[in-house]
């Protein structure tokens, strides 16, 4: 027998990451977009294209440890 308190409650779990994953993606978005000046510019100029690299690599790190933190455990 399903209670309604249990479906409610595991939804709210459910809206609460949700909310807190988009909460967690507004900095992260900001940060994407100050950077596409450097990742416009960097790749062009050979001594600086690793730090282009470097870049996409940590905005990529970074989106992967909010996605991967906000699963049910």
């Amino acid at each position: 027998m399903n209670s309604p308190w249990i479906s409610m409650v595991s939804g709210a779990r459910w809206a609460a990451r949700v909310l807190i994953v988009a909460l967690a993606l507004i900095p992260l978005v900001i940060v994407a977009l100050a950077s596409v000046p450097a990742l416009v510019v960097l790749p062009f100029s050979r001594r600086r294209s690793t730090q282009a690299a470097a870049i996409v690599r940590q905005l990529g790190g970074w989106t992967r440890a909010l996605l991967l933190g906000s699963r049910e455990r």
